[in-house]
């Protein structure tokens, strides 16, 4: 008896003097893994934000991803905690590397209601999603996305913009209100004149800036999200953003590699990009290692081996605005309509198809196996399982 007591004080003992410590690095190496750097980027409502993509840490939506990923070891399934979902096919630009632009994107479809939308989230948030991207098209042109934000329960997740920012300074306060914890703002070069012509729309670069500042007036943890190729990267223009981000106090910097998708889809000099990647990683390491600037979040990162490896289909998943379900925003492969067959089964054909996130990177971008069924590059393409 005496022995376990005493077992017992020096456990006491040791977690006082030890467990900070040990919670700590738990933290910062969760996310080190996860970002590539374990920086906190802004705090949200008392809550501590390493990155727009991921729920702030002490939040409700945090602690039910802990818990979904609790059950998820228990049950040996993976989960879809990631939802980017398209709630407008329309946009006032038209962008040099848009992969929405589909070769069927002109056919005659039935966009989903408002009320669809709030049944989708519902669906997704029973299945365990705790991340909703909500991407377009240009939203902020569909008029119900204050109800349709409003919709997601806090409590569970974490609801996220992408926007090019044209229409954003004058609706960030009510986003705000209608319950979004943040937005990314496209910006693909730091001079106006280079960006506007690359998206193909006039003064779009000086009111995506007013809506950065509008946005970060309002709470709202504001990020730059950028598509770079390697030949725009080799002239700079990575560099004159996150300078950019610096200047204008921006949270994070989330950076794609162009993918051979929409567009670009016949790009093929865009696959297979690994020392692209390892550039780009090499790159974004100075600057996570300096809290002068943003987070850098680098989405090759994330898909490689040092991550969690390319999730589409496995731990995420994209809805279009016709209601069709696809492993990620770039992928464009069918697995089907949400108007015909229940979220949760549409989901468990593609669990049951990817069955693990894939190491080396973005699945689209591997030549060995882009020519696969179930990866469509240039249209909404069904498939049959």
């Amino acid at each position: 008896m005496f022995r376990k007591l005493t077992l017992r004080l020096k456990f006491y003992i040791s977690f006082l003097r030890k467990g900070r410590s040990y919670a700590d690095f738990f933290t910062s190496n969760t996310y080190k893994i996860y970002l590539n750097h374990s920086k906190i980027i802004h705090f949200r409502d008392g809550c501590p934000v390493f990155s727009l993509s991921t729920p702030a840490l002490f939040s409700n939506a945090a602690a039910n991803f802990m818990a979904r990923n609790f059950y998820k070891n228990i049950t040996g399934r993976t989960n879809h905690n990631l939802m980017s979902l398209a709630i407008t096919e329309k946009c006032n630009a038209s962008c040099e590397h848009c992969s929405f632009h589909t070769k069927d994107l002109n056919e005659k479809k039935n966009p989903l209601k408002k009320q669809e939308y709030f049944k989708i989230i519902k669906d997704a948030q029973e299945a365990g999603v705790t991340v909703i991207n909500i991407v377009g098209g240009e939203p902020l042109l569909n008029p119900d996305i204050f109800e349709i934000i409003s919709s997601v329960d806090k409590n569970l997740s974490t609801a996220i913009l992408f926007t090019n920012g044209y229409y954003l300074s004058q609706n960030a306060k009510k986003l705000k209100n209608s319950g979004l914890d943040g937005v990314y703002v496209s910006i693909d070069s730091a001079k106006a004149k280079k960006h506007d012509k690359f998206r193909k729309i006039d003064n779009l670069f000086e009111k995506a800036m007013e809506g950065i500042e509008s946005a970060k007036k309002t709470g709202l943890t504001v990020g730059i999200s950028s598509c770079v190729t390697p030949k725009s990267f080799k002239n700079g223009e990575l560099h004159g953003i996150v300078e950019l981000a610096k200047k204008k106090g921006v949270h994070e910097v989330l950076v794609f590699g162009a993918n051979p998708s929409g567009k670009y889809a016949e790009r093929q000099d865009l696959a297979d990009d690994h020392v692209f990647i390892d550039e780009l990683i090499e790159f974004s390491n100075k600057y996570n290692k300096s809290y002068d600037y943003p987070g850098i979040l680098i989405y090759g990162y994330t898909s490689s081996h040092r991550s969690i490896g390319c999730s589409g289909g496995v731990n995420y998943f994209y809805i279009n605005p016709f209601g069709e379900v696809c492993p990620c925003d770039f992928n464009h492969a069918v697995f089907g309509n949400v108007r015909e067959t229940p979220l949760y089964e549409i989901l468990e054909k593609m669990r049951l198809i990817f069955k693990h996130t894939k190491y080396g990177g973005c699945r689209l971008k591997d030549k060995k196996i882009i020519n696969d069924k179930y990866i469509s590059k240039d249209k909404f393409n069904k498939i049959n399982i």
